[in-house]
């Protein structure tokens, strides 16, 4: 046989092995039944789908700057943008456990916002947290 002729065959032999398929196997690339992949599977009536949902955060967290024990308030560092809505009771943590409730009162300044103190012992740097 001649070089030209071996390097052919060589080639068709190569080239249609990584063509093959078993028998049953579905290719990858091909979505079955010409579906989407990016298409969610659609539950029947009456199941659920057990796809989860994942909805944002929409917590607030801040850190106690100012502890004022006679009047029972205090001042809350926030997030720019992010003071919470007046009237919003708040829970107030520190090393984890939770030492105190807060309702959100409508003096705010910036990121800053004051809270009076309706429950437990506050002290400046303890996390406040909407649960």
């Amino acid at each position: 046989m001649h070089w030209p002729a071996m390097w052919l065959l060589l080639a068709l032999i190569l080239g249609g092995v990584g063509c093959v398929h078993p028998p049953g196997a579905k290719d990858a690339t091909t979505p079955p039944s010409g579906k989407s992949k990016s298409a969610p599977p659609k539950s029947a009536p009456g199941q659920t789908n057990s796809a989860p949902v994942i909805e944002p955060v929409s917590a607030f967290s801040g850190r106690v700057v100012l502890v004022n024990a006679p009047l029972k308030y205090i001042v809350v560092e926030g997030t720019l943008g992010r003071v919470p809505a007046a009237d919003q009771m708040l829970n107030v943590y520190r090393e984890g456990q939770k030492v105190g409730v807060v309702v959100v009162s409508s003096q705010s300044r910036g990121a800053n916002f004051a809270a009076d103190l309706t429950q437990g012992e506050v002290r400046v740097g303890d996390t406040v947290r909407s649960d």
